[in-house]
């Protein structure tokens, strides 16, 4: 009996010791796969972490020979045997998994060759304001409202993973003056000069989803085209609804109010209104003035029917062709099959220094997911006339609503217009609004930009086309 016993128990082990994701027990028998020591290039020494069986190797900033180092040194578990050996040339430009085998154990090792690297990745001031990063230049900026205390800011700050900083994140800083911030990281340094104001009297505010009380309670779209305007456009800032509703912001100086609104577009304007909430609503007041006395405003997505509430466009007339809100899913961009639009007027200012696709403007790129939330006036009903190029259709609509087209999809759609201002003149002072679903800031899948920066560009000029 105690034989059988005795077997039994031998074989428990065995079972035990060869049964979980890395063949190896909870009992913890990994000392017979752990590595102890590596190097690479004679020069660079592994940092091990047991526990997460990661080894990270830093090299200086500028090295640039990731893709053959030289195994120099390596110690593992007596007896135990791996894929990569002394004497062994890797490409460790991406991460390299080492496998430790002993019997029938073994354990995956995983190993990241990394730069120095010394950068400021993102600058919160009060959890609240995010400030611009200027990489190239080492800058950081960020417009705050008068009634936020520079002196006693606090900046809550994330750095490169291995990197000091100077001063601290977390800690009460007077912004009062530019303060340097330096980041350290063995062979790489950096210094970043970052500049705090108030505004009082911003010269361009953005308004973003109805119900957004501060910058990060922004959706993904409206917080992408906010950073650009804070990070492009000088003295401006972001407003919440409440704040100008409750006659907390000095409108005295601002020439340009962009609202740009993921959300289900409306075909009236009562849907508009109920949409909106009555928040946004409460500030009609204040905006209807500010039009009045010669402001300007960027309307885009469900936002553009503002301009048919301030009364700009006649008989309270608003987009017929309208779809989508949401940013999750979307249509995914194929190579030579970017998305974008036609100009009506070619000469116009908005469409300065385009970056055109057989004259047509091009606003996305291949990988580019885009929601496609659209606002446009479709040419049936009172501006029925399918001819080619839209003329009739185009002329009805410009009488009946006193906007002038911009820009068309390819079935005459009206994708892009401008209202005008309260003296009754195009240009400053008046309403550009960009309906079109390929105007569109922000893409969950990565892609390289080239035509996507038409986005950034016809935004510019809209504001200098309102301000000048």
């Amino acid at each position: 009996m105690k034989s059988f016993i005795k077997y039994i128990l031998c074989a428990l082990v065995l079972v035990l010791a060869s049964c979980s994701s890395d063949n190896l027990s909870d009992l913890q028998l990994t000392g017979d796969c752990n590595v102890e020591n590596i190097v690479l290039n004679d020069h660079y020494t592994g940092v091990i972490d047991a526990a997460s069986r990661t080894i990270k190797v830093k090299v200086p900033v500028d090295f640039n020979g990731k893709s053959t180092m030289k195994v120099t040194s390596l110690n593992i578990s007596e007896g135990a045997q791996t894929n990569i050996k002394v004497g062994d040339i890797v490409d460790f430009s991406a991460a390299k998994v080492m496998h430790v085998t002993k019997g029938d154990m073994f354990l995956d090792w995983t190993i990241n060759v990394k730069n120095d690297e010394a950068k400021i990745l993102s600058f919160i001031i009060n959890d609240t304001y995010k400030a611009s990063i200027n990489e190239e230049e080492h800058t950081i900026t960020a417009f705050l409202p008068g009634t936020v205390d520079i002196k006693k800011a606090i900046p809550t700050i994330t750095y490169s993973e291995d990197a000091t900083i100077t001063p601290l994140s977390g800690v009460a800083t007077d912004f009062s003056e530019p303060v340097v911030y330096t980041v350290t990281d063995n062979t790489a340094t950096a210094t970043y000069t970052v500049t705090i104001k108030n505004v009082s009297a911003p010269s361009a505010i953005f308004l973003g989803g109805a119900k957004a009380t501060t910058m990060d309670e922004l959706i993904p779209e409206e917080k992408e085209a906010c950073k650009w305007m804070l990070a492009n456009v000088e003295n401006s800032m972001f407003v919440s609804w409440e704040e100008l509703k409750a006659g907390n912001v000095d409108l005295s100086q601002c020439k340009v109010i962009w609202w740009h609104w993921q959300n289900q577009p409306s075909e009236t304007i009562s849907d508009f209104e109920s949409a909106a909430t009555s928040t946004a609503m409460g500030a009609m007041n204040i905006l209807q003035d500010y039009y009045n006395n010669g402001g300007a405003f960027i309307l885009s997505r469900a936002a553009v029917n503002f301009a048919a509430k301030l009364g700009a466009l006649k008989d309270n007339r608003c987009a017929n062709n309208c779809w989508g809100a949401s940013d999750d899913g979307g249509d995914v961009i194929s190579a030579g099959g970017e998305w974008g639009f036609q100009m009506k007027d070619t000469s116009h200012p908005l469409w300065a220094n385009m970056i055109l696709k057989d004259g047509e403007i091009k606003t996305t790129d291949a990988g580019y997911t885009i929601s496609n939330c659209t606002s446009q006036w479709g040419l049936w009903g009172d501006y029925d006339k399918f001819d080619q190029p839209y003329t009739v259709g185009h002329e009805k609509w410009m009488n009946l609503t006193g906007g002038r087209i911009l820009g068309h999809g390819g079935d005459g759609a009206i994708s892009v217009w401008e209202a005008p201002a309260a003296n009754g003149t195009f240009g400053k002072g008046g309403i550009i609004c960009f309906g079109s679903g390929c105007y569109d800031w922000y893409s969950p899948t990565a892609y390289t930009s080239h035509y996507h920066d038409n986005v950034g560009i016809m935004t510019g000029n809209a504001f200098n086309y309102l301000t000048k």
